[in-house]
């Protein structure tokens, strides 16, 4: 709320958060060639406030010509992101035999 009623002192905040998290993107960008980075949770509420400076400091840390062209965008489903994926995960790991401890 303090960040999008202009405070410097948040804004600065986020925009030091959007560096770290370029600076991670880009880096897992470069190991593993992603084409997108889905930013999910209580994260992906901050909206423009965290996601321009975001876009903003991945293009000084992307520097490889694959990674130039790497989407960042906040998840579909927003704080339920990490729950969903959890579940699924639930549900593919009992469909597959693994949740059984026996095989």
């Amino acid at each position: 709320a303090a960040a999008r009623a202009g405070d410097p002192i948040a804004l600065a905040s986020f925009e030091r958060a959007a560096q770290a998290l370029a600076a991670g993107i880009a880096a897992t960008a470069t190991l593993v060639e992603i084409d997108i980075a889905v930013i999910g949770g209580g994260v992906a509420g901050a909206g423009d406030i965290l996601f321009d400076p975001l876009r903003r400091s991945l293009r000084q840390y992307a520097t490889l010509s694959f990674v130039r062209q790497l989407t960042v965008a906040p998840a579909v489903m927003g704080t339920d992101a990490g729950l969903v994926g959890a579940a699924a995960a639930a549900v593919r790991a009992g469909a597959d035999g693994a949740a059984d401890p026996r095989g």
